[in-house]
């Protein structure tokens, strides 16, 4: 880095001189001082360009060639591999799991409310208790429903989505709308929990 700062202020140096011989030929009239100051300037200048030039691409080269420079980036290969399995505790549709909060969650096989050209609308019912002494918060946003056969989530579509706390000893019903591409298999997943037939 330093070798190619030096570069650069032989380079300026050069301009500099090129600008003088010019002054020289042409205000001064000084011809033959003029193009010689000109004329080493601009051969000066043009080795110089070229060596930053060589130095530049040689670094470039050096980057490219060297593995850690880009290993690192987007290196999940260390926490991800072809043998990843998720995390979620699968739980057959119509049983309850229970929540680190300790709630009680029941999440029921979801089915067609309605069909459209391109898609088809879902309806999943969620029933959420809470036995605890404590209050617990929900919202049904977090209840996602997955194409198992596309691969991909269903878009949430619910108007009256429910967020908030479920006081002690309440129970508390919601109907959650997904709009679907695919025709399933479908699981529905709720914090680590995965509900599946």
């Amino acid at each position: 880095m330093n070798l190619l700062l030096i570069l650069v202020g032989l380079f300026l140096l050069t301009f500099i001189g090129l600008i003088i011989g010019i002054v020289l030929l042409i205000i001064r009239k000084e011809k033959w001082a003029g193009i010689i100051v000109a004329g080493l300037s601009i051969g000066i200048g043009f080795y110089i360009l070229l060596a930053g030039l060589n130095l530049a691409t040689i670094n470039l080269l050096q980057n490219f060639s060297n593995e850690s420079t880009f290993s690192d980036f987007g290196s999940s290969s260390d926490y991800y591999d072809d043998e990843y399995t998720d995390d979620y505790t699968n739980v057959k549709y119509g049983e309850t799991a229970t929540m680190e909060d300790e709630s009680l969650i029941t999440i029921n096989k979801p089915k067609v409310s309605r069909e459209e050209a391109d898609y088809d609308i879902y309806e999943v019912k969620v029933k959420v208790e809470n036995p605890s002494t404590d209050d617990i918060n929900f919202s049904s946003e977090d209840v996602y429903i997955y194409d198992q056969a596309d691969d991909d989530y269903g878009d949430e579509i619910t108007e009256k989505a429910f967020s908030g706390t479920i006081k002690p000893g309440e129970t508390k019903e919601v109907t959650i709308f997904f709009k679907v591409y695919n025709f399933g298999p479908y699981d529905v997943e709720y914090d680590n929990y995965n509900w599946t037939e």
